[in-house]
């Protein structure tokens, strides 16, 4: 009975005039047109090796699948396929399901014949779509808060433990770019708005307002300013109000708009670094910084640091002598052998050999274990006579006597005669940042 059925639907079929496009027809037992179609595209796609689109439902009980690349071009690729997935590819398989009589079956039209691409070419699977089933580890991880590099190994080894090999095919290999473009995807689904700024001013004043310590929206006029204080991070500062703090900025790795995010970090009672505040401002100046920190201390009446590590930054340095006129500036001494040594390293500096930068270094280091003022002058003083006489010039001594031997109090020793952590350098930060890029 199904047979003479189908045989009467297949007389009804209409003629193909394109010879590519075969036709079959089958039997669906039951209610299971869609677990029919799945299957039948993902044995299509194993046998085949090709991909196709989810399935497009322009009329009733008819679904089209698309081969993935059957987009039509519209950008300056004009659809080559090692630049765009947009090839005008003519390959599709077709569903018509027909109910009659107590039965139901499936028309399968198949043009397998795929244009506009090679599958033959490993070029062209540089531009393939992610796995849908890699996509949605890759949207559970990013919701798990991984970072992007950590994504990127994660996806390596799922693609390597299912018997992928082919590291060019970027449907199992991703690059940090895919991951960064899934991530766009997924925050226009988690943000209120679609517009960035919107979406910032809509969260600073709704659901994270406890959070925020103080808000300026971007406009013409001024900058975004942002100071960010969870309630958490209150009571830590609360705990300790006269801490050392180590401050720090990041930029492109964190923001997407290359704003500065400054992370205020102190040392808790287990000796691990905590941030307890952030700023974050799309322009940078002592004014703004200064702005952030009296903002900061008016929610922390008690905050009063007894001293900030900072790498040598004027804005930095200005802000925190104009809001903490008592408490005591730090440099850190790695930014500080940075600085020289780049400078020795520069046509300016004479690009110094290697010996002569590690008598520089060496030169500097003697300066910095000085514990008193009156011996950082004795020692200052031998040490860039040494150097002249041992560099056969007076550049990098003039150098030092401009930009480092007059602010020597915050970064030798005899600058540092109190409870300051042990630290010289601004590590505590600098952790912290690393661990929320990498």
């Amino acid at each position: 009975m199904e047979q003479l059925w189908i045989e009467g639907i297949r007389r009804k079929l209409r003629i193909e005039k394109d010879s590519r496009v075969s036709t079959d027809i089958k039997i669906v037992h039951g209610d299971k047109k869609t677990e029919f179609m799945e299957n039948y595209v993902e044995e299509l796609q194993k046998k085949t090796k090709t991909f196709f689109l989810a399935a497009k439902q322009s009329s009733k009980n008819y679904y089209f699948h698309a081969c993935e690349r059957g987009n039509k071009p519209t950008g300056k690729s004009m659809g080559k396929a090692c630049e765009t997935r947009a090839n005008s590819c003519e390959a599709y398989v077709s569903f018509k399901f027909i109910e009659e009589t107590g039965f139901t079956a499936v028309v399968v039209r198949q043009q397998l014949t795929h244009t506009g691409h090679d599958l033959s070419n490993p070029e062209e699977r540089k531009k393939n779509a992610i796995n849908p089933e890699l996509l949605g580890f890759v949207e559970i991880w990013l919701t798990q808060g991984l970072s992007i590099s950590q994504i990127v190994i994660k996806s390596c080894d799922w693609a390597c433990s299912r018997g992928y090999t082919d590291k060019h095919d970027r449907r199992f290999f991703l690059t940090p770019e895919d991951v960064r473009l899934v991530k766009r995807h997924l925050r226009i689904f988690t943000l209120p708005d679609i517009n960035d700024a919107v979406s910032v001013e809509k969260l600073v004043t709704g659901e994270l307002k406890e959070n925020i310590c103080f808000f300026q929206p971007l406009t013409k006029d001024q900058p975004l300013v942002i100071v960010v204080q969870t309630p958490q991070q209150k009571a830590l500062l609360q705990e300790n109000p006269h801490p050392m703090v180590f401050m720090d900025a990041s930029y492109k790795g964190l923001t997407s708009y290359g704003y500065a995010l400054y992370a205020l970090v102190l040392v808790n009672q287990t000796g691990r670094g905590v941030p307890f505040a952030y700023l974050i401002m799309s322009q940078e100046s002592s004014a703004i910084v200064e702005l952030c920190l009296n903002m900061l201390c008016s929610r922390n009446p008690n905050f009063y640091p007894r001293s900030v590590m900072i790498d040598r930054d004027l804005k930095e340095l200005n802000a925190i002598r104009e809001v903490f006129p008592k408490t005591k500036v730090l440099l850190c001494w790695f930014h500080v052998l940075q600085a020289v040594h780049r400078w020795v390293t520069s046509r300016d500096g004479g690009n110094l050999s290697p010996d002569k930068r590690h008598v520089v270094i060496h030169a500097m280091t003697s300066m910095k274990a000085c514990m008193t003022e009156e011996d950082f002058v004795t020692v200052s003083t031998s040490v860039c006579n040494d150097l002249d006489a041992q560099l056969g010039s007076n550049r990098v001594t003039t150098y030092l006597k401009v930009h480092w031997l007059p602010h020597a109090a915050l970064w030798a020793n005899f600058g540092r005669l109190f409870e300051h952590n042990n630290s010289d350098t601004n590590n505590k930060a600098e952790r912290f940042f690393l661990a929320l890029k990498y």
